[in-house]
């Protein structure tokens, strides 16, 4: 039983040391790609990776995901103009959007899509604007899916927020592999991030439940790093998962004192111990870089002096 309770123990210590290494690593990397500024730049054999997102409506955040300093790089924002006709107008006005003439090619079930739009300033033609009936987040993403230009597709929703160079760093770590065999980029801490192949996405049929499964293993990479954060606004509580497991952990701790079974108790208190210092490392991680991502939040308010009226819906 002592052995059993050793070999957890040990296994719990070197999956911490571990992940300390990994997010250790992920640092260094950040700053070398800071201290290289323009090294995953404009070749035109350059990875390219589009920002879709579904019901973002927000000018800051919009503002937020245009200001990556990438050739090879969209967003897409899928909104419904009749659901948020005033959300939608301001967008339109903000970035002077025009109608432009969009046929789905039939890779990816698309529906209820009654217009796309661009940007007549040249400043912002990597802003495509979507409008589409709202019905489901996977239908909003599979349409912006079917829009984007580029090979990488990367989901968000309100509220979230790119991270200073997060763009920058997925293509550095894409960049190490051969053409196409990363089909999956995910990273562990703070906000969740997902860089998604366009193939993969095209292979499943669209966003679904069974899309992230469908992608084998070997094609699967870690980040050990923040890629996005939130204002304090949007900041959501610890998932119910979370909150159920430490419930189980003290639970297990009690009864093994009471059973009388110290090794056992002991060994979950460190457990507890360790999975709590994890998860202030990952807290102090994800706060040591949204420090500096929250001078630019300021940055991004500005207020909508135009009334431009192009985008026509039929």
């Amino acid at each position: 039983m002592i052995w059993l309770l050793l070999a957890i123990l040990t296994a719990v210590s070197a999956a911490a040391c571990a992940m300390l290494f990994c997010i250790v690593r992920a640092r260094n990397k950040r700053l070398l790609l800071a201290g290289a500024h323009g090294i995953a730049c404009d070749a035109s054999e350059g990875v390219g990776i589009s920002v879709i997102c579904s019901g973002v409506c927000d000018i800051e955040q919009v503002e937020n995901l245009l200001s990556a300093e990438y050739a090879h790089y969209e967003v897409v924002v899928v909104l419904d103009s009749r659901c948020r006709p005033a959300e939608f107008e301001e967008l339109v006005a903000r970035y002077r959007m025009i109608r432009v003439e969009w046929r789905p090619s039939g890779e990816l079930p698309v529906t209820g899509v009654r217009a796309m739009g661009r940007s007549r300033k040249r400043c912002y033609r990597r802003l495509v604007l979507v409008d589409r009936v709202q019905d489901s987040l996977e239908g909003d993403l599979t349409a912006a899916t079917a829009v984007a230009t580029y090979d990488y597709v990367l989901p968000l929703c309100a509220g979230s927020y790119l991270l200073p160079d997060a763009v920058a760093r997925l293509v550095a770590e894409l960049g190490e592999y051969p053409a196409g065999e990363i089909s999956l980029l995910r990273t562990r801490v703070g906000e969740t991030a997902v860089l998604i192949s366009r193939e993969a996405v095209v292979a499943a049929g669209g966003f679904g439940p069974g899309l992230l499964r469908s992608i084998p293993r070997r094609q699967r990479r870690t980040l050990w790093e923040p890629l996005l954060c939130a204002p304090a606004s949007h900041r959501r509580l610890p998932s119910g998962a979370r909150l159920t497991l430490a419930l189980l952990l003290l639970a297990s701790v009690v009864a093994a004192a009471v059973a009388g079974w110290w090794p056992a108790a002991a060994v979950l208190v460190t457990a507890a111990l360790v999975w709590s210092a994890a998860a202030c490392a990952s807290r102090t991680v994800v706060a040591a870089a949204g420090t500096h991502a929250a001078r630019l939040f300021g940055r991004f308010r500005r207020p909508c002096k135009l009334s431009v009226k192009n985008f026509t819906i039929s």
